[in-house]
């Protein structure tokens, strides 16, 4: 499969090759088979749009230790991996301002593949409008359990900054993770799993503190009744 986003007028200059396209996203380290054993999905892309959008792409295609290498033909070559292929075809639909490309809703899943891109290649500023767009038809779908879909939404409200939305997720994984908050290999900051993890110690150390205090009065108050 291949995509050419440039134009007669502005040809493309540039390949994206994306290896194993579509590999499981957010999964937990002892799962098995998480690559796609795909074909690899081709992007061919006008240099200048990603240089001028991404700090990643700008050092990749003109750095001195850029990654992309000419062809034969004359087009820079990058490659990717993993990431999914319709979040890529979104993003650099974005960057090179195809946006009858880019739909007017997305599911969960799909806007986390986005945020991880927008994460990796520093696109927050290019992406803005769109998350924010598509967040917000979102927020009536937060999971009010701790679930996968709960880390997703704090790795989308992490990423990119929705206040609101953060606090409600991040209260939800506080209120009902059982265990170490488990980040499933997605881009949320150390600072983040560390005030899940604080505050959840925290509300179990008050719990215990609050169970004890009832069974000391229980306690009082059956000696009181034997006497």
């Amino acid at each position: 499969m291949s995509f050419n986003f440039g134009t007669p007028a502005n040809p493309s200059d540039a390949i994206l090759s994306l290896n194993n396209p579509n590999a499981a996203l957010a999964v937990r380290d002892n799962a098995t088979n998480t690559t796609s054993n795909s074909a690899p999905v081709i992007f061919r892309v006008v240099s200048q749009n990603p240089i001028q959008t991404s700090r990643v792409f700008k050092a990749a295609l003109t750095g001195p230790w850029k990654e992309g290498s000419a062809a034969e033909d004359g087009d820079k070559n990058l490659e990717a991996e993993g990431w999914d292929s319709e979040a890529m075809h979104i993003v650099l639909s974005a960057i090179h301002h195809r946006t009858r490309n880019i739909p007017r809703k997305v599911t969960p899943e799909m806007l986390c593949n986005i945020v991880v891109l927008v994460d990796y290649y520093e696109l927050h500023d290019t992406m803005y409008f769109f998350l924010d767009t598509w967040i917000y038809s979102l927020r009536y779908s937060i999971p009010r359990t701790y679930d996968r879909d709960l880390v997703l939404w704090i790795c989308m409200t992490s990423v990119f900054t929705s206040p609101d939305i953060h606090k409600t997720v991040m209260n939800v994984a506080i209120s009902h993770c059982q265990g170490e908050f488990q980040p499933l290999d997605l881009p949320i900051p150390e600072r983040v799993i560390d005030h899940i993890n604080t505050q959840r110690e925290a509300a179990l150390k008050q719990f215990g503190t609050a169970l004890d205090d009832m069974k000391g009065k229980a306690s009082s108050g059956y000696g009181r009744l034997l006497v």
